[in-house]
Order: structure tokens, then C-alpha cells, then sequence
């Protein structure tokens, strides 16, 4: 009997020896498949990452939160902004929300590298974030102690719109353009009884507003969805429509409405493939991903270290996560490739499925050559 048989044989020494190394091989197998759960490309700390916390970003310019303030960089010149809430880019222009009333900082092509000019407006509303359709720009700007809506026109005169009125305070943080108009997300907190509610704190809903604006009064809100107690944190373009995510729910909404994505999440983001990103409270052991229309569940190597509060995609693969005590990012193509845990898992399973087919067929063909029964 040749040697390697020698470990099939029942009742023989190496019987056992056969026995331990499979369970072995099973066992290891069992673990580098629990392994492989895990999703790929997760590192510490953030992809271009600036001292501090990044709580907007629009092309070169970074708004970043330090210990000694919040700053605006800007082809990595470096500007004390203390009171800024945002920077976006349309049409080759880069704005910036930087809290005084009645202005914005704009930067050109054709200014210097990390140039800012200031924009004054008609009127001296405090914008906290701007989002630009074609040649009209829709701002949140604060109304006491709550905001609302305004439009200006990128013309010579620069009017500002009036304010856009509504029952009970609304408290705006997202607004991205459509085809009809802008979509702003937010909260609405409701009047004082309101069904009931606590007279001297009542709750806050999540609220998804669309809106229009005809460029000369206030911008109308035509249509408007309020969801449970919580906030709309992001609004996130993807090829199905815009996601409305919230810390209670979120929103796919597209052109037959809305459809409700049983999701929570503090920040949300989309990669470079259209598939949306959602990041819970810290402590969380899983990220969700809505992908092809569908919701998945992936596994963190280590639960998140921090609190986040923005996400930003860096067109290149990454996607960067931000908290008050940190940041990580990950690399949203590492979990295809095949250099990962799972990708090695299965290029290993494939060949060992082609080796086993290939022994199968030279069997058979070895049976037919040589007249035997198989």
C-alpha cells in the first residue's frame, strides 16, 4: 500500500493523524470566513485628513472645526472662519456661507489660488447653506431662533427673495438642486400643543420639504413630508433618486414619491458607484449600504470610535468619516477586490472547485482510455 494511503486506512494511526488535520482545516476555514464578514478598506483616520474635525467640503475647499476655531482652506491656504457653516461649488464657483449677515465669500477662476471675495447681497440674512440652480441660488438663512428659505438671482443687483413662512419652526440643515427645484431636509418642530405635546419643549420631526421658486417672491414649498421624532441629516443623490437619511428613518424619494428605508443613521454619503453609505452612533458594529435597490448590512472590523457627524466621497474610491474625537475612511472598492480576505476566499474556493473538476474529468478519461467502469 503506497504511503498516502496509509492515512485512509481504517484503524490505523494515521487515521487519526487524517482526522485531526481536517478538523483543523475545518476549523480555520470556519474562521477566516467569520474573517472575511468583516468589510474591507476600513482605516483610522480620514483620507486628506485636516487638524481638526471636516464639516463641509466643496471641491478644494475644506471647512474644518480645530481647537483654536473653525477654518476655511482653500488650495491649502489657510483662513480663520469662526463663524462659517458651509462652502459649496456651482458652476465653476466656489461659495462660502461664513455667518455675516448680508454676505458670502466667493471664489473665481480667475482670482488668485486661494483668493476669496466677498458677494453682498440685498438684504443682510445669515446664510447657513446655498445650493445653486442654473442662475438661482436657494439659501437656508436663519429666522431667530429657527430658518427658513430665501432665493437670490446670480445678477448685478443680487435682490434677496422674501422669506419663505410656515407653521411652526422649521430647522433646515441639507438642500440639494433638482430638476423642478431644490429638495431641503431638515426638522420641523412643531407649535406649542401640538397633538398634545410638551407646551414648553415640543418634539422635533423629521421634515423633507420640495420647493420652487418663480424668482421674484418667496420661495413656495409644494410639497412636504414629516416624518417621526428626529432630524434629516443628509441629502444624497444616487441613479434611483435623492435618499433623505434621518436619525428616525430615510426617505428614496423619486419621481413616483416616496418609499421609506427602515434606516437610522447620523451621516450618510454616496461612493462613486451611486450606492449610499449610512453610519450610525458610535459604538456601532455595522454600516448599511443601500446598493442596486437593495439594503445591506456590512460588518466593521471594530466598532466606530467616534460620533460622526459628515461624510465626504473623494471621488477616488474613499470615503471619509468625521467625528469630534476623529475620523476614519474606507476604501468603498476594497470589499470587491480581490486582494481582501473575502476576494482570496473565494479565488481559493475557485480553484480548488477547478481542481477538483479537473480530477473528475481525468478519471473519467483515464476510465474511458483504459476500458474501465466509472
Amino acid at each position: 500500500m503506497s504511503d498516502w494511503k496509509q492515512y485512509l486506512k481504517e484503524e490505523s494511526e494515521y487515521q487519526w493523524l487524517s482526522f485531526a488535520a481536517f478538523a483543523a482545516l475545518i476549523i480555520l476555514g470556519a474562521v477566516l470566513i467569520d474573517w472575511s464578514g468583516d468589510l474591507s478598506g476600513v482605516g483610522s483616520g480620514a483620507h486628506d485628513a485636516e487638524d481638526g474635525m471636516v464639516i463641509d467640503k466643496a471641491g478644494n475647499a475644506i471647512l474644518y472645526r480645530a481647537e483654536d476655531g473653525t477654518h476655511l482652506k482653500l488650495d491649502g491656504i489657510d483662513n480663520s472662519a469662526p463663524f462659517a457653516t458651509c462652502v459649496t461649488k456651482h458652476q465653476g464657483i466656489t461659495y462660502a456661507c461664513v455667518g455675516t449677515p448680508g454676505e458670502l465669500m466667493v471664489n473665481e477662476k480667475q482670482y488668485a489660488d486661494g483668493e476669496w471675495r466677498t458677494m453682498f447681497l440685498s438684504s443682510n440674512v445669515s446664510v447657513l447653506d446655498i445650493s445653486g440652480n442654473q442662475l438661482a441660488m436657494m439659501m437656508i438663512v436663519q429666522d431667530g431662533t429657527a430658518t427658513t428659505l430665501a432665493g437670490v438671482f446670480l445678477n448685478e443687483d443680487l435682490a434677496v427673495s422674501p422669506l419663505t413662512q410656515n407653521d411652526g419652526d422649521m430647522h433646515l440643515t441639507s438642500i440639494i438642486p433638482t430638476d423642478y427645484g431644490w429638495l431641503v431636509g431638515g426638522s420641523w418642530q412643531a407649535p406649542v400643543n401640538f397633538l398634545g405635546s410638551n407646551p414648553t419643549s415640543p418634539p422635533m420631526y423629521e421634515l423633507v420639504l420640495k420647493v420652487t421658486w418663480d424668482g421674484i417672491s418667496a420661495p413656495a414649498i409644494e410639497d412636504t413630508h414629516i416624518g417621526g421624532i428626529g432630524q434629516i441629516h443628509s441629502l444624497v443623490q444616487t441613479t434611483d433618486g435623492v435618499v433623505a437619511a434621518g436619525t428616525y428613518s430615510s426617505l428614496l424619494i423619486g419621481e413616483k414619491g416616496y418609499d421609506l428605508l427602515d434606516l437610522t443613521s447620523s451621516s450618510a454619503i454616496a461612493d462613486d458607484d451611486g450606492n449610499v453609505w449610512f453610519f450610525g452612533q458610535a459604538g456601532s458594529t455595522t454600516v448599511a449600504l443601500y446598493e442596486d435597490g437593495e439594503i445591506k448590512v456590512k460588518k466593521l472590523p471594530a466598532p466606530l470610535q467616534i460620533q460622526p457627524q459628515y461624510a465626504f466621497n473623494d471621488d477616488d474610491g474613499v470615503i471619509s468619516v468625521h467625528g469630534d474625537t476623529g475620523a476614519i475612511s474606507i476604501d468603498t472598492e476594497a470589499r470587491q477586490s480581490f486582494t481582501s480576505l473575502r476576494g482570496i476566499m473565494d479565488l481559493t474556493f475557485i480553484l480548488l472547485s477547478l481542481t477538483a473538476v479537473i480530477m473528475m474529468l481525468w478519471n473519467v478519461a483515464d476510465s474511458v482510455r483504459t476500458g474501465k467502469d466509472f
